[in-house]
């Protein structure tokens, strides 16, 4: 009690006080991550959209039938690598983002819009983030059509 004191009584002689905490990153933070996802979908810089996973990535669909498919992070980015390759114009665009942050975690929510060409179509998504050395990364991605 006396050190607390004492110390207390240091800091308020001297005029110093602590250091404030830094602030936590901001949702900011999130949506920049997820505006990269979007932005970065493209043929000439897929190799810069696949730095925003982490290595032990999945992504995991289902499908018409029902069932459920997973991928890996190499299995995902090589067919998103064969679709480009195709030479077809792919957009992707998301609606109704909504994200939900807690500290260094993320989910986000989103309607997504895939443009092949002139046809779209539509389903929804869920993206899993985790705050890796001050950058959100994808740690996962579930999608469906509908």
């Amino acid at each position: 009690m006396r050190i607390a004191l004492a110390l207390l009584l240091a800091l308020t002689v001297t005029g110093a006080t602590p250091a404030p905490a830094a602030p936590p990153a901001s949702d900011e933070a999130v949506r920049r991550a997820v505006s990269d996802y979007v932005g970065l979908y493209r043929r000439e810089t897929l190799e810069r959209w696949r730095a925003l996973f982490l290595p032990g990535f999945t992504a995991a669909h289902v499908g018409d039938d029902g069932v459920v498919r997973q991928r890996t992070l190499e299995e995902f980015y090589q067919a998103q690598k064969r679709y480009f390759d195709t030479g077809k114009s792919i957009r992707e665009d998301l609606e109704n983002v909504r994200v939900e942050r807690h500290g260094a975690l993320a989910s986000v929510w989103a309607d997504f819009v895939l443009t092949e060409d002139r046809e779209k179509s539509r389903g929804r998504l869920v993206l899993l983030l985790i705050e890796d050395h001050g950058v959100f990364r994808i740690h996962s991605l579930m999608f469906q059509y509908r």
